[in-house]
């Protein structure tokens, strides 16, 4: 695009400081994509938007008291256990794990107070597996 469709203004591809709002917080993110020079309108493509889109989500995640991307992948990988293992122990399905750490889908507040428990060390990881076997007897015996 060399022309703006809203002010007919020259269009350039740049990075710009935006301020990205959530629950009036704010916070300023380097948002790539085409902007124009006379009305500051962008135009963000998938591409563009993709690029700031792991930040935004942790952002949000911070505000809401989630666990970030990061901190969700050091605290499973603490445990010593990979994503599949991570989603099979803990659930939410076999690919869970990956579309918490890559801000698919932001995990459960349950998932979430247990991890935090576990990394602060008011629960161990092996109570937990320890625990596994008798909900898995328990759920399939009522059916």
């Amino acid at each position: 695009m060399t022309n703006c469709p809203i002010c007919n203004g020259k269009v350039e591809y740049n990075t710009e400081l935006t301020t990205y709002t959530y629950k009036s917080h704010e916070t300023q993110v380097s948002q790539s994509g085409e902007y124009c020079l006379e009305c500051k309108e962008a135009f963000l493509s998938p591409k563009d938007l993709k690029s700031t889109r792991l930040e935004i989500a942790n952002f949000k995640r911070e505000i809401d008291h989630f666990l970030t991307t990061d901190e969700l992948k050091r605290i499973r990988k603490k445990l010593h256990i990979n994503q599949q293992e991570a989603a099979s122990i803990f659930g939410g399905g076999i690919r869970a794990f990956h579309k918490y750490e890559t801000v698919e889908v932001t995990q459960s507040k349950p998932l979430d107070i247990l991890f935090r428990l576990i990394d602060s060390n008011k629960i161990s990881f092996e109570d937990i597996k320890n625990i596994l076997p008798q909900l898995v007897k328990t759920t399939f015996s009522k059916i």
